[in-house]
């Protein structure tokens, strides 16, 4: 396909439409869609729309593709005595050269903010390479002009090249902020047109300050389609506060810096006697309103907060005895989580050599889960947090954090 590169499409107009387009789109999805989505992976999904994929210019890989005869007319040339009437045409030889390049095809047709007056070569579009010609008179071929001359067209491109790709960063920051805005806008339009609040609050009172559960905010990675839903009406269910499940983290790790600190005072423990000191911490922290302890035990493993016969919470115990240990407690939790916005946590305890390499075994277990949605927070050095839906329960996001401890 030939083209005449960046003349068909004014770069802040073009993304501005594509934005205006995928907000209304937004703008028209049903309230029970958006409130039974996963707002992790409506955010993703609809970023991926507005996204563009920047190129990329291998100007230094730029290589003669062919080189062929032609005719070249030197009508106005005076070194040929030709007439103004007259139509004159003499051999040359066309040289056709290639550069390999990255990214969306579609954008060598926008003008970048920033252009050259002076225009740019006609350019052949392939899969991954375009290709401009140079011509010149077999008779004079003028090595050193033709040089300049491809240098000249490969360094324009080149530049044109780099200022839309800056433009197209830009773009998918800018966008990617104004699809999360719109998803906010809708999501709170959808609670509204059901009459449902904010959050529920799960019965929950801190002893020094009364607190209250809320269950958190959602997050996911990049779907390939639309994110599906359950098929039931939405209704409303309890959610933790991200402050109070940020606590409730800081107790957990608490109380196992404590056994880290002093490895042979808690030499002896198993998992479960590891559980029953946090229960303790946790629940010197918060008391339940229908119950003496908000904090229980369901196992031997975990420590979680029920609302009804559904977990809101929950923290899983483990000595690190590899990745399928490990992966098996992710299996336990997820098995245990119900509610569309629910929080966990894994504490592990890890008797071996070589904590980091344990760290970085676990986040890649983690991100290679089939239920794996989003990235929150990764410390190479500390804990870690990610965002996973199962796709068996579409729409109900599980925020888990993992924590390592050496002991």
């Amino acid at each position: 396909m030939r083209i005449h590169p960046f003349r068909d499409g004014d770069v802040h107009r073009t993304f501005r439409s594509i934005v205006e387009k995928t907000v209304h789109e937004i703008e028209g999805l049903e309230s029970d869609y958006v409130l039974k989505a996963s707002l992790v992976e409506l955010q993703e999904y609809y970023a991926s729309k507005v996204r563009i994929t920047p190129l990329s210019l291998s100007t230094q890989h730029h290589y003669i593709d062919t080189q062929e005869g032609t005719q070249i007319d030197v009508s106005h040339d005076i070194r040929y005595g030709a007439f103004a009437d007259e139509r004159i045409t003499v051999k040359g030889t066309v040289l056709r050269i290639a550069i390999p390049f990255t990214g969306d095809p579609g954008l060598w047709r926008i003008r970048p903010s920033t252009f050259s007056i002076s225009g740019y070569p006609e350019l052949e579009l392939r899969e991954e390479v375009v290709v401009f010609g140079c011509r010149f008179l077999d008779d004079s071929p003028e090595p050193e002009r033709l040089k300049n001359e491809i240098e000249r067209n490969v360094r324009s491109l080149g530049d044109a090249v780099a200022t839309l790709a800056s433009d197209v960063t830009k773009h998918n920051q800018d966008a990617t902020q104004q699809v999360r805005e719109a998803i906010g806008r809708k999501l709170t339009k959808a609670r509204a047109a059901v009459d449902a609040v904010a959050s529920l609050g799960i019965p929950i009172r801190q002893k020094t300050a009364p607190e209250t559960f809320v269950v958190p905010t959602k997050k996911r990675k990049s779907p390939v389609s639309r994110p599906q839903v359950p098929t039931e009406q939405f209704t409303q269910e309890p959610v933790m506060e991200q402050e109070v499940y940020e606590h409730i983290l800081g107790v957990l790790k608490g109380m196992a810096l404590v056994i880290e600190r002093s490895p042979s005072s808690f030499s002896s423990l198993d998992e479960e006697a590891i559980r029953t000191h946090c229960l303790i911490q946790l629940n010197g922290h918060y008391e339940g309103l229908a119950t003496g302890e908000t904090f229980n035990s369901s196992g031997k493993t975990d420590i979680l907060v029920r609302v009804g016969d559904r977990n809101v919470f929950i923290a899983e115990c483990k000595f690190w005895r590899g990745p399928k240990s490990f992966s098996g407690a992710i299996d336990q939790l997820l098995s245990y989580m119900s509610w569309r916005d629910s929080k966990c946590a894994l504490l592990i305890f890890n008797r071996q050599k070589g904590s980091s390499a344990v760290r970085r075994k676990m986040h890649e277990i983690m991100v290679a889960r089939n239920e794996h949605r989003r990235i929150l927070a990764q410390d190479p050095d500390g804990d870690s947090r990610y965002v996973l839906v199962k796709p068996s329960d579409p729409g109900r996001e599980i925020q888990t954090t993992t924590m390592l401890f050496d002991i």
